[in-house]
């Protein structure tokens, strides 16, 4: 007879359908540790198999976040960080993961850490470590070892995983699997993954080395010296300019020179309306005359009548004050005629002498200019921002917009010690510079002129002014 097995009871779980469950959880967590070595193994290069690492293996692990490190020489930096698709290596949160990796003795087996542990680590570490942790948070430190084949490396990868709670110990387990899938594949990334000769031949292919060599060849003439040169306006002016100036207010009754002419010291170029002076003059004389007498009577008078005495003062007083309203009548007409100061080509300020006859001026207005002197000069203005080229005693060639063909050399004489605003409103130094060949030229004639200084790197030649801008910004 047959006996045929008690069925159970719907919903209630056995022994037996327990074992199958754990098998096959541990099947799925296997085959994704497959998954994950084959996917970080077949990333297209180190930075991205990095970041495969750290978050990929979230969903296996259920930890909280996660970085590769990479140490060499005592000194780490970061690879890759949890969900961060670019690595920000100033953050207070990847200063001490690279503080804690630094300082920190790791083991063949992944180190877990936690708050209690601080006590027996140093100032540095544990510093680091309760800036990472929150309460009953653990940090598991792994060391990824090279494989063998690769020989000596001078470099480690640290994987740090951080757990906002105990670690499970799946989670321990499925990290003692995965580091050493992950340090083949990462350290192949890292050392092995293109050979040097193909990484070579794909640097220096024919196009790149030609674009290498045209860029090396550009960055060795930026530090080529060249000559500091600087282009600038100038005018034509005389060696000598003399102004004369309104000596009081009044009306300008004739111009005896026009604008242009040739004139010679002392000449009479213009003079006053003198006609209300000569009236003012003779009037004063004519006071003078009668108080004169009137002071002689009240003399004679005061001999004897001591009390008249005071009255003859009083005339004197006014007598003082007549004769120096005379004096200032002759003084008026003295300068009533005004002359050229010194040789040389007049030039009147209003352009032309019949705008000046008749017309009434203050004083201290400028009537008219004499140019004199020998030859001509040029007035060059150099803008502030390439007044670096006066330090070094520049030299200046000149070319008139009228002879652009001819060049002109020049001996500076004179810098402005300080610049001037000018009417395009900027800040120039006014340089001074004699010809040294005589040439045919009116005064006020302009050009370019080319100083040249000393010599310079050409990129600082070039981009001085860009330079100069991005200062502004």
């Amino acid at each position: 007879m047959f006996s045929f097995p008690a069925r159970r009871k719907p919903g209630l779980p056995t022994m037996e359908s327990n074992r199958v469950n754990e098998w096959s959880a541990r099947l799925k967590a296997f085959g994704m540790i497959v998954k994950l070595g084959h996917d970080v193994f077949n990333a297209p290069d180190f930075n991205v198999a990095g970041g495969i690492a750290v978050n990929s293996s979230r969903a296996l692990l259920k930890y909280k976040s996660s970085a590769l490190l990479e140490l060499s020489g005592g000194k780490a930096r970061i690879v890759a960080q949890y969900a961060q698709l670019n690595v920000n290596p100033h953050s207070d949160v990847a200063h001490q993961q690279v503080t804690l990796c630094e300082h920190l003795e790791f083991e063949p087996n992944p180190r877990v850490l936690k708050l209690a542990d601080i006590g027996s680590l140093d100032d540095e570490t544990g510093g680091a470590l309760s800036q990472l942790l929150e309460g009953n948070g653990q940090l598991m430190a792994v060391r990824l070892e090279p494989p063998a084949f690769l020989g000596k490396v001078d470099f480690r990868l640290i994987w740090l995983i951080e757990f906002p709670d105990e670690i499970p110990g799946y989670a321990a387990n499925a990290v003692g699997i995965l580091m050493h899938n992950y340090a083949n594949a990462l350290y192949c990334h890292r050392c092995c993954r293109v050979p040097t000769q193909v990484r070579l031949r794909r640097h220096f292919s024919p196009k790149r080395t030609a674009l290498y060599f045209v860029l090396l060849v550009i960055a060795a003439l930026m530090f080529f010296p060249v000559q500091d040169t600087v282009n600038t306006e100038f005018t034509l002016k005389a060696p000598e300019t003399v102004s004369t100036y309104a000596w009081f207010d009044g009306p300008i009754a004739k111009c005896y020179r026009q604008d242009g002419d040739l004139v010679k010291a002392g000449e009479v170029i213009a003079e006053y309306d003198t006609s209300q002076l000569e009236f003012r003059l003779a009037n004063a004389e004519s006071e003078v005359g009668e108080i004169e007498k009137e002071c002689e009577l009240e003399t004679a008078a005061a001999f004897s009548d001591r009390e008249r005495l005071g009255k003859v003062q009083l005339i004197e007083a006014r007598l003082e004050g007549a004769r120096v309203a005379v004096e200032e009548a002759r003084w008026y007409l003295e300068h009533s005629k005004l002359t050229a100061p010194i040789d040389g080509v007049l030039a009147l300020a209003d352009g032309r002498a019949e705008q000046l006859v008749n017309k009434a001026v203050r004083t201290g207005d400028r009537i008219f200019d004499v140019y004199g002197g020998r030859g001509v000069v040029a007035e060059i203005r150099v803008d502030e921002r390439d007044s670096s080229i006066l330090l070094n005693s520049p030299e200046a060639t000149l070319f008139l917009y009228t002879q652009p063909d001819r060049a002109l050399e020049a001996q500076i004489t004179d810098i402005r010690q300080y610049p001037e605003l000018t009417e395009q409103r900027t800040y120039c130094y006014k340089v001074r510079a004699t010809l040294k060949d005589e040439i045919e030229a009116r005064y006020g004639m302009r050009g370019i002129a080319k100083l040249r200084g000393g010599r310079v790197s050409l990129g600082y030649y070039l981009f001085k002014n860009l330079v100069i801008y991005l200062r502004w910004i």
